[in-house]
């Protein structure tokens, strides 16, 4: 088994692969020492990677340079230890939950953005090993921006507006893919809720002159979008629930989200790989 920086580690992508084509299946092992140890990657660190054989290096290096990845995110994994698979299948969920913390605009995401992880292997993690490293990718390979979208680079005005769109988003994905009319009608009462709280909390907020008028309209339509939910909410049965639910995915309407946007200087173009509701 290699050792990297003391800790045996494997990558695995998330979406697609930073290394052409290669097959990064879990068993896959980095190695290294020193620079060249991904355990020892830090939270917004860029690094290129190399590989010999199966064995991949990580060089930390500045983010305006020439990169392979990003480090987003470093996670401790729980529970006994278990195979490969179950490792790097919980270093995907962590991962995965983690990127809206470090990109927090997630319209600001490019389409060929890949998230991958680096994780301990079982017999290390035995050892005492349970650090995941996090970390983002482009697909089409090398680039010399960062993706980071946080506290640390956005004015107060942006965080405040995205953490509201951030927490009603997660329900928004939450939605239970060929659920039961009970499932569904339950996570429609919990997004109309969510729906509600974030138009509540725009209209408490104070926001720059030039975007209240946006700020108000756009809070408008998620109250609109929320009482449609609570109309599917209301159905008797699935057929009725779904044609109520058809009327209410058309809302929120991507129009109000761009004004806002374009108001507050975030980036307002919609995401080429969005699918549903604008979140």
């Amino acid at each position: 088994m290699l050792v990297l920086g003391g800790v045996a580690l494997a990558m695995g992508p998330i979406g697609g692969s930073i290394f052409g084509g290669v097959d990064a299946a879990p068993d896959k092992r980095v190695s290294g020492a020193g620079d060249r140890s991904a355990a020892g990657l830090a939270v917004g660190a860029c690094f290129t990677s190399s590989q010999r054989g199966e064995v991949y290096s990580a060089i930390r290096v500045a983010c305006s340079r020439p990169h392979d990845g990003e480090v987003f995110a470093t996670v401790s994994l729980t529970g006994p230890g278990g195979t490969d698979d179950a490792l790097a299948k919980q270093s995907y969920h962590q991962c995965r939950n983690r990127l809206t913390d470090y990109v927090m605009d997630d319209w600001s995401m490019p389409d060929t953005l890949g998230v991958n992880y680096f994780y301990p292997t079982r017999e290390t993690r035995q050892s005492g090993s349970t650090t995941a490293v996090c970390f983002t990718a482009d697909t089409q390979g090398r680039t010399a921006n960062s993706v980071r979208k946080d506290e640390t680079n956005l004015p107060a005005d942006q965080i405040a507006f995205l953490r509201l769109e951030l927490a009603s988003g997660r329900v928004w994905k939450t939605y239970p893919d060929l659920g039961s009319l009970a499932a569904n009608r339950a996570w429609s009462a919990k997004l109309a809720a969510a729906l509600d709280h974030e138009a509540d909390s725009l209209e408490a907020a104070t926001w720059p002159v030039g975007a209240r008028p946006k700020v108000a309209a756009y809070a408008g339509e998620l109250r609109k979008s929320a009482e449609l939910w609570r109309k599917a909410v209301a159905a008797h049965d699935s057929d009725s629930y779904f044609a109520r639910s058809d009327d209410a995915w058309g809302h929120p309407d991507y129009k109000y989200q761009r004004e806002v946007r374009n108001a507050l200087g975030l980036t307002s173009d919609v995401p080429a790989t969005f699918f549903g509701p604008p979140f």
